[in-house]
């Protein structure tokens, strides 16, 4: 399992110097039988930046010693970033809206019901405060598209204020606390933050720094009601979590094993902590490359059969809740949005895994898949009135593919 090497060399280079409707002319009721679909989340990073939106390139896209200069293009005509992936529809700003309106349209379409936001905290250190500015418009965001919104903090965090001296180690217990009423008071009780098993879903990636219950205890007993707490599948009880969560898993590719032994090991991998449905959340992804020295492992993508086999698994095993893994950890490699080098095929193989389990209930195509993009490059066009793409954007997200498409076509000969 490899995960946040980008923060602990981060922390190194710095210290040193669905609601789910038709794709036809109207919007359509949703259908009794999704009550008990499984949810699907996606691991969403919030923290890219870009000179046009924020004012500069960020270390996600340039590295964190600049060694990379997205303005420039490399011999395959693509921008030089630190990732073997460029996202289809360009370099962008998390914090961006027509970006957030694209992505969560795209996410819709497919069948994806809300985002998991990667999550640093309210702390002023490093580049917290613009993760968090995109964290908070991602949440926004998700409200009026109609997805849902959840949390996985990173507690590692902390452990950079206290090594930069922004927090003292008995202060800790309190800041976490801080940390937990202001979402209480601003996610927790809106209609966009997913609850799960009746509370409000916080995921935490570890405990890999807070590893003492007692410090998130504390911090819950502040609250009116304790969210449903899960950390990493290894790690969680550690915290008193209710549960945890898997993430990237190489063992069962290893060998050369056939399709059937495959899912098996999924299963095993699934369930090795747990039988209890209630305290496992699986994970879906489609291969692992990463930028990082330190990790030399990888597994492949085959065309998109990783991913099919991980959420087929997923979708037939007990669990309630999938998590996605990632939409767009470019340093990791693990993005599911659409990529000059995959295009489409991941957010084709989720749609096609929902269009199965919910039948005729389900009908976007595709096809349908590309309108988002397409809005988002008319919005940077710059040439159509506002007024005519928010046109377009609310037919996409009512259901009215057709009709936003006919739109488009009208807008693109302009």
């Amino acid at each position: 399992m490899n995960r946040r090497p980008e923060l602990m060399q981060w922390l190194a280079v710095l210290l040193a110097g669905l609601t789910l409707t038709s794709c036809g002319q109207r919007e359509q009721p949703t259908p009794a039988a999704e009550i008990d679909k499984k949810i699907l989340m996606a691991h969403y990073m919030p923290w890219y930046t870009t000179p046009a939106v924020t004012g500069q390139w960020g270390g996600h896209w340039a590295g964190w010693q600049s060694q990379h200069h997205p303005d420039q293009t490399t011999t395959n005509g693509l921008p030089d970033i630190w990732s073997h992936y460029h996202p289809l529809i360009g370099l962008y700003d998390s914090s961006d809206p027509d970006l957030l309106e694209c992505h969560l349209l795209q996410m819709k379409l497919a069948g994806i019901d809300g985002v998991l936001a990667d999550w640093y905290g309210i702390g002023e250190t490093a580049d917290f405060p613009t993760i968090h500015k995109a964290t908070r418009a991602l949440f926004d965001a998700s409200g009026r598209f109609g997805m849902k919104f959840a949390v996985c903090y990173e507690d590692r965090t902390v452990q950079l204020m206290v090594d930069w001296k922004k927090l003292q180690p008995d202060q800790i217990t309190n800041h976490i606390a801080q940390t937990m009423q202001w979402m209480q008071t601003e996610w927790f009780t809106k209609p966009q933050y997913l609850q799960f098993n009746g509370r409000p879903l916080l995921l935490n990636f570890g405990p890999i720094y807070l590893t003492d219950r007692t410090v998130w205890d504390a911090a819950f007993k502040t609250l009116p009601t304790r969210p449903s707490f899960y950390g990493l599948h290894h790690l969680w009880k550690k915290a008193g979590g209710d549960g945890g969560f898997t993430w990237i898993h190489y063992d069962p590719w290893e060998g050369t094993p056939t399709e059937a032994r495959i899912r098996e090991r999924i299963r095993e991998v699934f369930t090795y902590f747990s039988t209890n449905r209630n305290e496992v959340i699986v994970s879906a992804y489609p291969g692992f490359d990463d930028v990082y020295e330190q990790h030399q492992q990888s597994l492949a993508y085959r065309d998109g059969k990783t991913l099919q086999e991980t959420l087929e698994v997923g979708m037939e095993g007990p669990w309630p809740l999938i998590q996605l893994v990632t939409w767009n950890d470019y340093g990791e490699g693990t993005m599911i949005e659409p990529t000059h080098e995959f295009g489409y095929t991941f957010l084709e193989i989720i749609q096609q895994t929902r269009r199965k389990e919910l039948g005729q209930a389900f009908t976007f195509t595709a096809e349908d898949l590309r309108l988002p993009a397409r809005l988002y490059a008319l919005r940077k066009k710059g040439s159509v009135p506002a007024a005519e793409l928010d046109r377009v954007s609310q037919l996409l997200n009512k259901g009215a593919c057709s009709e936003a498409r006919r739109l488009l076509d009208a807008q693109e000969k302009t």
